[in-house]
């Protein structure tokens, strides 16, 4: 593919290649680079089964998930939330089973690319990004004030669990030490839409909240977890309208 990209555009640059303004080789090599990479080997089987959802999980290794939806996957692979992806109702109810591995170790980025390419090559995937006017959430200070904790405090944190999981019987939970805009982007994949950092706080944080989750639809933040959020970090959600950029679907199809 980047052989032929790289002849349509050849005739465009041919005078500036020959003045030596653009080094033909050099030019074609980021083409190439630009391609993204694949799978040594894949595999998605539409999940008949109606049980429970799965969840994407991103390892060096690949990528899997069992009864996951497209929603999901693209979830991962564009790193945009529920309310940024337009399309058919079926690509947020229809469950895969999908193993995508590695040729070696990759790293998060390369993993995105490669679900990317995946979802191209199975579902037949087209589309392109626009800005629009959705709802959004910003983060912002509770009158209390803010109650964030010195990210010195995750090493007590690990050294107390023993390598036992920090999830809570009946609690959701939410462990991370980042800034607050990493933290926005963390809460922005538990709600489903696009939360904003409005704080103004510079600064990284041990950010260790607990709630228990509320049965409400997906791009919702619960009564319980806006309560946690100001009793346990001082902040707070504002619902608004924001242009944020979204993903559109122009084609798609079922594997």
């Amino acid at each position: 593919m980047h052989v032929i990209q790289c002849m349509r555009i050849v005739r465009r640059i041919a005078t500036a290649s020959l003045l030596g303004l653009i080094p033909y080789g050099a030019f074609c090599q980021s083409i190439s680079a630009t391609v993204p990479p694949g799978f040594e080997a894949s595999s998605v089987k539409p999940n008949k089964t109606g049980g429970a959802r799965g969840a994407v999980q991103m390892k060096p290794e690949g990528v899997s998930g069992n009864n996951v939806t497209l929603k999901q996957l693209m979830r991962y692979a564009y790193e945009l939330q529920d309310s940024q992806l337009l399309g058919p109702d079926w690509i947020g109810t229809e469950g895969y089973d999908v193993v995508g591995n590695a040729k070696s170790p990759a790293s998060t980025v390369q993993l995105r690319l490669m679900l990317q390419r995946l979802l191209e090559d199975r579902f037949k995937l087209k589309s392109h990004r626009e800005t629009k006017e959705l709802p959004v959430y910003w983060l912002v200070v509770a009158e209390s004030g803010p109650k964030l904790r010195d990210p010195k405090e995750e090493e007590a944190f690990n050294a107390a669990l023993a390598g036992k999981s920090p999830f809570r019987s009946g609690f959701a939970g939410m462990f991370t030490n980042k800034d607050l805009p990493g933290f926005a982007e963390r809460l922005s994949r538990v709600i489903g839409r696009s939360v904003i950092d409005k704080t103004g706080i510079k600064g990284r944080f041990w950010f260790q909240l607990e709630w228990v989750p509320d049965k409400e639809q997906r791009g919702i933040a619960g009564r319980s977890l806006r309560a946690a959020m100001q009793e346990q970090l001082g902040l707070r959600l504002v619902e608004d309208r924001a242009r944020i950029e979204v993903l559109v679907i122009d084609a798609v199809e079922k594997p």
